[in-house]
């Protein structure tokens, strides 16, 4: 194999991109490195499946802890396991900014793979993965329409940052994926804190330019190690077949149409496909035509009606192109639940719940750039009986984790820190209806529950999707909350979240090759005044969160100790933080940073085993006052506990104006007294003094009989000069 290199610059950084060395028995296999970080792109392509009436692309994002010289937690199993969350959402990116750029008709089953080979641990590993895909794509033998780039824009210092460093994304007022074709913008990505629209868009133009030369930069690779690309015949039903179809289900068409409530047209086109399955029986018995072709042929032609229809500006149910479906919105609707709420838009529904427990419940997550923890997590449901079908039962697939996310990732920048409310929160979106945006309609729910469960959230968020049909990319309409019919039949589904204030998540999914930047400025206006639509609907019902957090949901307290006190706290073995959790019922947990989460479901036991740990921390000051208890009497002194938790000695010295020789005689435990920081020793252990307790004891005679220093001192014999000179 003949290797080629080439380095892409993208704004001021460097892919390098290599080809011929590794996995030589795929179509195509690249390389991409950014900084240390390395990844490896494969691409295969199987054979047409005529049991499939869809395009099989998979794309798969693997990323091994070794890329981060890590190996995996647990006792036992060290081995990679099932792809995380996160590499189920890379992977989901690269498929969607891929997925639009194979021509209409090719369905042969393809197979793209990403490695992680090597991770720096600062350059993004996304990035390079989508790299070294379009460009595998652009050198194969599989027919694409790229080439198509990736870029990555932040917002730091007041300026816009062309793939920012992960450290530098830690302090960006967002973080924006933007993937461009050879016809505009794809796919988009972004989350962050709430962004005004201005700054978003000229973020998402500056993608958009840089990724054009990004794509020139690809082409020149894919000019100099790149094969020819096959010929195919495309797949489906022919256009004599559709034609005929067509003509036996005009009155059907029409019946289609005239039912054209929400909804409606998922029963109406399953009846006109069993309705052409029964005139051409004979044809499927004969194999003369096959049966997925027959569907197909439906499918097209419905979608010709329902495009000519909407670009006419007549949505299938009746809307205006910006009109919102029908809105309910609920709190409280679960008994048992800490916060609950319904959101209904049209036919999609959802009920989510809000779930509260300590911060000792935390989310464990580990991938190559080491272990993370997430005390915020969404996570999205929808059961078959949601789209009126049945179907499998069981983990979520790649749809529900990309649902969950996107709804997570919208409310992140309202969500109060772990200071201003200790605790983990788990919202479950169960989707009980879907026709368009349930994603959108889950983060409205979430939302309310939130405040229906009294989390102090900064500001409400709602979401909305808005779909588009275009014949040119000058002549398109948008819709405004797109329904089933139209997320099938149109060319995008493009999802922005926000407050009354700005953006806090987007999600583009496109049917067309591309996006201009004017339609993703329309879309932006008329998302932003649906948006305030569904807020002023959330607002009816809930204005703010609830004052009080519900009684149902455990009570959290924060104690933020020093760290020379996390020891202290814990005690030898847990001894003294153990003791503290029988003596108040409570819960308490103590991270590496010394934040002390104490949870029970009674309040003043939380109080209680609080001021004990504060009193455990405190630092005193000399001649601090304090009126303590006596808790154990030596013949040196007394100790008191001068705070819940703190003793300290008072010495013999300290108890009496003259001698006592027996402290037992004035003081036994349980006494109380006023006590005074005296000092500290050489040990750093505090000293107490008791002016008032002293005073009331002047002291004993000293009985000078008992006293060591008037004993006869013992004889000593003279030494010996020839001792040292005995035999040995």
């Amino acid at each position: 194999m003949k290797m080629y290199t080439q380095d892409i610059l993208v704004g001021d950084k460097k892919i390098s991109l290599s080809t011929g060395k590794l996995a030589p028995q795929t179509n195509a296999s690249v390389v991409a490195q950014f900084g240390s970080t390395v990844v490896l792109a494969t691409v295969l392509m199987g054979k047409v499946d005529e049991t499939k009436d869809y395009f099989p692309l998979s794309v798969e994002f693997i990323d091994k802890l070794y890329a981060g010289g890590i190996i995996k937690g647990g006792k036992w199993i060290k081995r990679d396991g099932a792809p995380s969350d996160t590499a189920v959402l890379f992977g989901r990116i690269i498929d969607r900014s891929l997925r639009p750029l194979f021509p209409q008709g090719f369905l042969n089953e393809i197979q793209i793979i990403t490695t992680v080979l090597s991770n720096d641990k600062n350059h993004d590993v996304v990035i390079p993965a989508f790299t070294a895909a379009a460009a595998a794509l652009a050198i194969s033998d599989i027919p694409f329409l790229g080439p198509v780039s990736a870029i990555r824009v932040g917002y730091v210092d007041d300026k816009l940052v062309i793939n920012p460093s992960l450290d530098q994304l830690q302090q960006s007022l967002f973080d924006l994926l933007v993937c461009t074709g050879p016809k505009g913008v794809n796919m988009i990505e972004a989350d962050g804190k709430i962004v005004k629209n201005d700054l978003m868009l000229q973020a998402i133009e500056l993608a958009k330019t840089t990724g054009d030369e990004v794509n020139s930069q690809i082409a020149q690779f894919a000019a100099k190690a790149g094969k020819s690309k096959i010929t195919f015949e495309p797949a489906g039903p022919s256009a004599d077949l559709i034609k005929d179809v067509e003509s036996k289900i005009k009155t059907d068409i029409k019946k289609f149409f005239d039912d054209g409530v929400d909804g409606a047209h998922m029963i109406g086109q399953e009846m006109i496909i069993e309705k052409v399955k029964q005139l051409y029986q004979d044809k499927i018995d004969s194999e003369e035509v096959s049966l997925n072709h027959l569907v197909a042929a439906v499918d097209a032609i419905l979608k010709n009606h329902v495009r000519q229809q909407t670009l006419s500006g007549h949505r299938y149910d009746r809307r205006q192109l910006d009109e919102i479906r029908p809105l309910n919105v609920e709190a409280g609707v679960l008994p048992t639940t800490h916060g609950s709420a319904l959101f209904e838009r049209g036919l999609t529904q959802a009920i989510t719940v809000t779930t509260l427990a300590p911060l000792s419940e935390k989310q464990y997550l580990e991938d190559s750039n080491g272990e993370v923890t997430k005390r915020y997590i969404h996570y999205y449901s929808a059961m078959p009986f949601s789209t009126g079908q049945t179907g499998r039962v069981g983990r979520p697939g790649r749809r529900e984790i990309g649902h969950g996310a996107l709804a997570e990732k919208a409310l992140v920048p309202v969500i109060p820190t772990e200071a201003e409310f200790p605790y983990t929160i788990v919202l479950t979106s169960e989707v009980l209806s879907q026709n368009g945006s349930s994603s959108m309609a889950s983060t409205c729910g979430s939302t309310m529950s939130l405040m229906d469960a009294g989390v102090p959230i900064k500001d409400k968020v709602a979401g909305i999707s808005i779909g588009l049909m275009a014949e040119t990319d000058d002549k398109y309409i948008l819709l405004t909350d797109i329904a089933g019919i139209e997320d099938h039949f149109g060319d995008m589904d493009f999802k922005i979240t926000g407050t009354r204030d700005g953006i806090t998540a987007i999600q583009l999914d496109i049917k067309r090759e591309g996006l201009t930047l004017q339609m993703i400025r329309d879309t932006f206006a008329a998302s932003t005044t649906a948006r305030l639509q569904i807020l002023d609907k959330m607002d009816s019902v809930l204005t703010a969160p609830r004052p009080e957090l519900s009684p149902l949901a455990p009570k959290i307290k924060l104690v933020q100790l020093p760290e020379d006190k996390i020891g202290e706290v814990i005690g030898s073995g847990g001894k003294t933080i153990k003791a503290l959790m029988d003596k108040y019922q409570v819960q308490i947990d103590i991270d590496d940073f010394g934040a002390a989460s104490i949870s029970s479901q009674n309040q003043k036991s939380i109080d209680d085993a609080a001021y004990e740990i504060e009193s455990m921390i405190k630092e005193v000051q000399i001649g601090e006052e304090y009126s303590g208890i006596v808790t154990r009497v030596e013949n040196y002194g007394a100790f008191v506990e001068f705070l819940p938790g703190r003793e300290a000695l008072l010495h013999v010295s300290e108890m009496s104006g003259g001698f006592l020789s027996d402290p037992s005689t004035i003081i036994k435990v349980g006494d109380k007294l006023n006590v005074k920081i005296a000092g500290f020793n050489d040990n750093h252990q505090i000293k107490l003094s008791s002016p008032e307790f002293k005073a009331a004891h002047p002291g004993q005679p000293r009985e000078n009989n008992n006293r060591a220093q008037f004993a006869p001192k013992p004889e000593f014999r003279k030494f010996n000069p020839n001792f040292s000179k005995r035999p040995r």
